[in-house]
């Protein structure tokens, strides 16, 4: 178990979600004997060089490692578009309006991992010992390889230091109801312009906008911590539990706002770290 003393939450640049009111409290009323503090968001000022990283770590085929990536040119537009990224939504998503059917810009895939070595260079030497726990919020979306299908899948979180929670990747990481998927299917079907919200999973998802997503973030933000008190296993099989790893956002739903609350190990393991901390 490592005991680190600061924990440092950086806001997206989006700055859609409430840290002041709902995230950092949040996390509090867990880590009650550290230092947590909220800190502006990790790429505030990108210059050229940081840009070009950006554009280097982004994924083109989803079924091949990186190393096998179709390069991507650092072009002009490439490096504008990271300097001056804002989450890539469109026809009236971010006023949460209720349509099922949404148009938005091709979401770009980044490396997590590859990211995450990026940010870890910008991080301050003083900050970069045992003790600092860094957890960037990114509208970027992140993906991960997976070597038992061999393909790269969208992911909420990467774990380590510094964790990685991508605002976007909780809306289109974890799976909506399969009623949600086959509704889409009849809209393209027979191209329909019909934008009644669908009732019967009204609550059951999450969409950009949605305010659920500051108590989801919360439980994020724990597995993030978790990753250094289980030594890098942060999620649990329990599926009442915020450290459940859901792949459905009803899961996901379930374990961060209906239960809202950890399994007996993992509080008996909270406890110990408080206890050892304080």
């Amino acid at each position: 178990m490592l005991q680190f003393k600061y924990v440092h939450i950086y806001c997206n640049k989006v700055n859609t979600l409430d840290f002041v009111n709902v995230i950092v409290p949040g996390v509090r009323k867990y880590f009650t004997s550290i230092t947590i503090d909220m800190r502006h968001p990790f790429l505030t000022h990108i210059d050229d060089a940081i840009a070009e990283n950006l554009v280097s770590i982004r994924i083109s085929d989803t079924k091949k490692p990186f190393n096998e990536q179709p390069k991507i040119k650092e072009s002009e537009q490439n490096v504008f578009y990271e300097k001056n990224f804002s989450r890539p939504i469109i026809n009236g998503a971010e006023n949460n309006t209720n349509t099922s059917r949404r148009e938005y810009e091709e979401l770009i895939l980044y490396d997590g991992f590859l990211m995450q070595r990026l940010f870890h260079t910008m991080i301050n030497e003083n900050e970069s010992n045992t003790d600092h726990v860094h957890i960037v919020f990114e509208d970027r979306l992140i993906c991960t390889f997976s070597q038992e299908d061999w393909r790269y899948h969208a992911r909420t979180i990467v774990g380590g230091n510094p964790s990685i929670i991508s605002t976007t990747g909780i809306v289109e990481a974890p799976a909506k109801p399969k009623e949600w998927y086959m509704k889409q299917m009849q809209l393209a079907t027979y191209d329909s312009d019909d934008e009644n919200e669908d009732t019967s999973t009204e609550k059951k998802y999450l969409d950009y906008g949605d305010y659920r997503i500051n108590f989801i973030a919360v439980g994020y933000v724990l597995q993030a911590l978790f990753f250094f008190i289980t030594e890098g296993d942060p999620f649990c099989n329990d599926n009442n539990c915020r450290l459940y790893n859901a792949h459905w956002q009803e899961e996901l739903l379930h374990s961060q706002i209906e239960t809202e609350t950890l399994c007996n190990e993992h509080a008996v393991l909270l406890h110990k770290f408080n206890t050892v901390s304080s």
